[in-house]
């Protein structure tokens, strides 16, 4: 499988961020930008502009009054929660890969999902940068598209087998293809020069066990991937129920905490839907 390998690296070696996402990062990195600076960025692209103005008018701030000026909505807002914007808008414009496995729609409103619920456990149990919980949540499962796309046989394969065996995907993929999805995810990660945190939690995602750090963060992540592959809305299932006894001793949250997490996860991550992904 080492060509496969080899072209998987100079797949994801052309997968890039849009330049706007970079002149925002470039912000971020320059201590003397101010408000009006990003909106600058911003207002130039009327996609983007718009998002960000639905997503400040949604549910999600309860707002008296609609805000119709970029300025204002990034006061408002503020500037990690634009940039989370701006990256995940931008990851999901990067990959935008059509297949006939994975319909993308519904994967980035389950991503969605993912990464707001985990970043509710991360301010549960009130961890620092609970903002890269959520960008991790968003981008864990970028993975299966590069796959899908690309690899279609091979991820055909995969999946029959898993079912058949009643295996996890990534054990399966690890076995047939000598590498999963979470590999293929941390390794565009890296591509896209994002921090090496995010890159340990999604390559080590799927299995928390394996992770040589950041292990209790991995497994808050592990935990929502598993949330949300299951109907919870009409099936509440114990944490217990779901992942590995060795995992969720890593994770310090109540079944009633896990619950209040997930009634806020569903309600915020659709309204964040309505914005990113109309």
């Amino acid at each position: 499988m080492q060509d496969i390998e080899k072209e998987l690296k100079d797949i994801t070696g052309l997968i890039s961020l849009p330049e706007i996402y970079l002149k925002v990062r470039r912000l971020m990195d320059d201590e003397t930008s101010s408000i009006d600076d990003f909106a600058n960025v911003i207002i130039v692209d009327p996609n983007l502009s718009t998002r960000v103005l639905k997503l400040v008018n949604s549910a999600v701030f309860g707002l008296s009054e609609p805000v119709d000026s970029i300025t204002r909505a990034i006061n408002m807002i503020g500037i990690d929660q634009l940039h989370n914007m701006v990256l995940g808008a931008s990851a999901m414009s990067s990959l935008d890969l059509p297949n006939e496995i994975l319909p993308l729609r519904p994967f980035w409103h389950n991503s969605l999902y993912t990464g707001v619920l985990t970043q509710q456990f991360a301010q549960m149990l009130q961890l620092e940068r609970s903002d890269r919980q959520f960008i991790a949540g968003l981008l864990h499962e970028i993975g299966h598209l590069v796959l899908c796309a690309r690899f279609a046989d091979h991820a055909r394969e995969t999946i029959m087998v898993s079912i058949q065996s009643s295996r996890p995907l990534h054990e399966i993929q690890q076995q047939l293809l000598g590498f999963h999805y979470g590999d293929i995810g941390a390794m565009l990660i890296a591509n896209w020069n994002l921090p090496t945190e995010l890159q340990v939690l999604i390559r080590h995602q799927p299995a928390p066990a394996t992770a040589p750090a950041q292990r209790s963060a991995v497994a808050l992540l592990h935990l929502a991937h598993a949330y949300a592959g299951q109907d919870i809305a009409n099936n509440l299932v114990a944490a217990e129920d779901l992942v590995a006894a060795e995992v969720r001793a890593m994770i310090d949250l109540s079944q009633p905490q896990i619950e209040e997490c997930l009634g806020v996860a569903r309600s915020v991550s659709r309204e964040i839907g309505n914005s990113i992904l109309a």
